[in-house]
């Protein structure tokens, strides 16, 4: 039987069931924008790229997923609704409280409030679904664009044309990576059976099933999460050697 996602824990273990919540490719996939916003600021604080990163971990990895749990369990990890609830509204609670406490070291301006209060919008409305606030585009813009902006930001406010063409990357590859995604689960959790037969023009035919159908769309996903992490690694490692 095919897996919810390719890259599941398989065993039922609870803390492979709460690994799992975190879909742990694709979070460390979106960690990505943050290190690169970091990285195009004029001069990078490392120590606060690590409190960036784990506030975005909690908002996005944790709290923004247990919630997506809660409207429904295609991963059958059986996580009682109520404790996703809780687990997920003390992660967001700790995503703020980071961004408030940077702001109170005078570490970062006071935006870093506003954009706290946006994250936490973002993150509840996108995993409830709020009507606006989930979809494709809304994907892309506050899984990608957002958390790049953010993290750029945090690490000083002043504006540089590279943001512009890096952003256009951000929410390209974050679309790029919604299309496979989507079309990954609609075969996995949807389709019980697929059988397509391919004639070639020279005559040759072919029989794809689902498992067929899917290996490229996981093999893409799986290549692609790790160049985003490479390209950010990569990235850090420019900074810190300069």
């Amino acid at each position: 039987m095919t897996t919810a996602a390719w890259y599941l824990l398989k065993t039922q273990a609870p803390w492979a069931k709460w690994f799992n919540v975190i879909h742990w490719p694709y979070t460390l996939f979106h960690l990505s924008y943050v290190v690169i916003g970091a990285c195009l600021a004029k001069e990078l604080n490392l120590p606060l790229l690590g409190w960036t990163l784990l506030a975005f971990f909690l908002g996005m990895g944790i709290g923004a997923h247990c919630y997506d749990l809660v409207k429904g369990d295609p991963l059958k990890l059986g996580l009682h609704p109520g404790t996703l609830i809780i687990v997920g509204f003390l992660a967001l609670a700790g995503a703020v409280g980071i961004g408030l406490w940077q702001v109170w070291l005078d570490n970062v301006s006071l935006y870093l409030v506003v954009a706290s209060a946006v994250g936490l919008i973002l993150a509840t409305g996108y995993g409830l679904e709020w009507k606006g606030l989930h979809g494709n585009w809304q994907f892309a813009a506050w899984w990608a664009g957002f958390p790049l902006i953010v993290s750029y930001l945090a690490q000083g406010l002043a504006f540089t044309p590279v943001l512009i063409p890096v952003l256009i990357f951000a929410l390209a590859s974050a679309t790029a990576q919604r299309v496979l995604s989507t079309r990954a689960r609609y075969l996995r959790r949807l389709v019980g059976k697929a059988k397509v037969e391919l004639w070639s023009l020279d005559g040759d035919y072919y029989l794809e099933s689902k498992d067929s159908l899917l290996k490229p769309l996981d093999t893409t996903l799986a290549w692609l999460s790790l160049a985003m992490v490479a390209l950010a690694g990569g990235l850090l490692a420019w900074r810190l050697m300069m």
